[in-house]
């Protein structure tokens, strides 16, 4: 891979194209309802050779970083074949990539999908991660909304500390006024 200034903003993505599940290109007035007048994402979906990649790793800005759990992510084409370390985008590394893993360059602020594949019973999937409390947090939109009420809490209780710090220095400085008063001065020195 060779080197230049736009480089540095270069993401690595190394994977497998997922062969058993295809995007399809929507209808053009699919694209002029959707929400939003960019359709940035909606380009690059339609553009030619956009597929699905099970991604394992990426590299950026010189660091290599393995994935905790491999994701689907919308690529384009078949990518590139791995000829040897120049694709892993460190100056040095001891490792060395598994058969059939390709990788492809995006910059980093292109658009893609990332969709995280869950499996297991629908036990686990659907009702755990639905109707467990822990689990409900975590996946749904009830966390982003506690997470909005707790932020309401806390500016609370700032206002309320905030309100009786002020009503306590207040009061301070009417005690103090007293006292400079009762000594014979004014409260105002």
């Amino acid at each position: 891979m060779a080197e230049n200034l736009i480089g540095a903003s270069a993401i690595l993505l190394f994977g497998r194209v997922v062969d058993d599940v295809q995007l399809v290109a929507a209808r053009k007035s699919a694209k002029s309802a959707s929400a939003g007048a960019n359709h940035f994402l909606a380009d690059q979906r339609a553009a030619e050779g956009a597929c699905l990649a099970r991604i394992y790793a990426f590299a950026y800005e010189g660091a290599y970083y393995e994935l905790a759990r491999p994701t689907l992510y919308m690529v384009h084409g078949t990518g590139e074949p791995i000829s040897g370390e120049e694709w892993s985008g460190v100056a040095a590394s001891e490792s060395e990539f598994a058969k059939g893993v390709r990788v492809w360059t995006y910059d980093k602020g292109d658009f893609s999908v990332r969709l995280d594949a869950e499996t297991g019973t629908l036990e686990q999937i659907l009702l755990d991660a639905e109707l467990s409390p822990g689990m409900r947090d975590q996946y749904s939109g009830q966390a982003a909304r506690s997470g909005q009420a707790a932020r309401a809490g806390q500016a609370a209780r700032a206002g309320q500390a905030a309100r009786a710090g002020q009503a306590a220095r207040a009061g301070q400085a009417a005690r103090a006024g007293q006292a400079a008063r009762l000594r014979g001065g004014s409260g105002d020195d």
